[in-house]
């Protein structure tokens, strides 16, 4: 309650939103004192206290009663619910505090073993995914204070490499080059923009103190070439490969081999595992798209409303691909005879 509402309007708002969810609702709900009759009460605020009932009775769709604990059963009930919120409460400060302290933990170690200078308080992790040899893309992620920072997190899609610009395939050195250097150039653009223009972006406007590639020595040269500009600003850029979880450094030959119950460690990993999640699923709604154009877009009957009622029944263009023939005459707004057509079509070009 950081903005001292009044706790009764605090208790009313929480009691609307619980139960607006709730799959039941009782005929009876006990409360403070406060809630029914508090000090707003004088005020003429009574009426909006008492409409509390009428809100739940809707919803229920039955008399609901909501009740002021004055004395005797209700009373302990309510009592023993205050000391059960009471304990929940310094349960979740003292788990806060302890996450509070792994992430300290955590950054101070990865201070120490990587040689920095400052706490790397913003991270930022780049991994590069390609299935099936098409659809390269890329992902930026941003731990701050050693927490995700989802609203920063960034998606790419490879322009100049492998399939995207008409090559014989994916390059990931290339590709993590061409992804980093617009990473640098978006920092610069940014430097020229104020935080009320429109194409101002906090995130691509921040500097990292810690930038971590996923890979191993050929990734990071490649970052290393496209980030001189953030290393001249005292960025430090490392990466990190999965089979043995060794962290390259500019300049070192051999790699730098972490403890595995060591929270740096943890946190590097959370990162590298983070990032790679984001970039599949970035790749798997990209091909869901391209497969709906592809596929979907080009199938005779099948327009916009139709596309739509199959995706909507269906759920996605895999699930409609695999369909059976039944299943497709049985989607809403799709006749038979095109169903079966539909079911024919799919299975000719060999999906």
């Amino acid at each position: 309650n950081a903005a001292g509402s009044d706790p009764a309007e605090v208790a009313e708002a929480f009691i609307l939103q619980f139960y607006a969810s709730a799959m039941v609702i009782p005929p009876l709900v006990v409360v403070e004192q406060g809630v029914v009759a508090g000090p707003g009460w004088e005020r003429g605020e009574g009426e909006s206290r008492a409409s509390l009932a009428e809100a739940l009775s809707r919803r229920r769709g039955s008399r609901v009663e909501v009740r002021a604990a004055e004395r005797g059963d209700k009373r302990r009930i309510l009592e023993l619910a205050q000391r059960n919120a009471a304990l929940a409460l310094d349960q979740e400060k003292l788990r806060s505090e302890r996450r509070r302290q792994q992430r300290s933990e955590a950054l101070d170690g990865l201070q120490r073993a990587l040689g920095l200078e400052s706490v790397p308080l913003r991270i930022e992790c780049y991994d590069i995914s390609t299935l099936m040899g098409t659809n390269t893309v890329a992902s930026m992620v941003v731990f701050e204070g050693a927490a995700p920072k989802k609203s920063d997190y960034r998606r790419f899609r490879v322009r100049t490499v492998g399939d995207a610009a008409g090559g014989d395939g994916p390059d990931d050195f290339a590709s993590m080059e061409e992804i980093l250097g617009r990473r640098m150039a978006q920092f610069e653009a940014q430097q020229d923009l104020s935080p009320h223009d429109k194409e101002y972006d906090p995130s691509f406007a921040a500097l990292p103190n810690l930038i971590v590639i996923d890979g191993g020595k050929g990734q990071l040269a490649a970052g290393l070439r496209a980030l001189q500009g953030f290393r001249d600003r005292g960025v430090t850029v490392v990466s990190l490969a999965k089979r043995i979880e060794e962290v390259f450094l500019p300049g070192r030959a051999s790699s730098l081999v972490l403890p595995h119950d060591t929270p740096e460690l943890q946190l590097l990993q959370r990162l590298r595992d983070e990032a790679h999640r984001f970039a599949i699923t970035h790749h798997r709604q990209r091909r869901d798209r391209a497969m709906t154009a592809s596929i979907l877009d080009g199938l005779p009957g099948v327009g916009p409303a139709r596309k739509r009622a199959l995706l909507t029944h269906f759920g996605s263009p895999d699930a409609v691909l695999e369909a059976s023939r039944e299943e497709l005459e049985g989607v809403p707004g799709i006749p038979a005879k095109l169903a079966r057509d539909l079911h024919r079509e799919l299975h000719r070009t060999g999906v």
